[in-house]
C-alpha cells in the first residue's frame, strides 16, 4: 500500500470520497480533469451498486451495461464538441448480448 492510500477496502475508500462529494479523487488522475462530471458520477454510482453488501440490491449485468452505455454516450457527446480531445481516451460503444440462462438464482 502506498503511503498516501487509506486503509480498508476500495469500496470503503470510495464511499468516503462520495460522502465528501469528491469525484475528482475517485476518477483516474491521468484524465487530468478531462471528463464529464455527470458521467463520472453515474459510473461510480453503478460501480457502488455492483459491490453492495446485499446481493439482492446488486443490479443485473444487463442493467449495468445499459447504464454504462448511457454514461459513455454522454461522455462521447462531450468529446465530439471538444476539438482538443485526446484520441487515446476515445472508446467505441460495445454491444453486449447477455444470456439470461446463466444468471445466478436465489439460494
Amino acid at each position: 500500500m502506498a503511503e498516501n492510500e487509506e486503509p480498508g477496502h476500495i469500496s470503503e475508500r470510495v464511499n468516503s470520497m462520495i460522502s465528501k462529494g469528491d469525484i475528482r479523487a475517485i476518477v483516474d488522475s491521468s484524465l487530468e480533469g478531462n471528463f464529464d462530471i455527470n458521467s463520472a458520477w453515474k459510473a461510480v454510482e453503478i460501480a457502488m451498486a455492483c459491490v453492495s453488501p446485499n446481493p439482492y440490491e446488486r443490479p443485473m449485468i444487463s442493467v449495468v451495461v445499459i447504464e454504462l452505455q448511457e454514461a459513455l454516450a454522454t461522455e462521447l457527446a462531450r468529446t465530439k464538441h471538444d476539438s482538443g480531445a485526446d484520441l487515446r481516451y476515445s472508446v467505441a460503444p460495445v454491444s453486449v448480448n447477455v444470456d439470461t440462462e446463466f444468471m445466478p438464482s436465489a439460494r
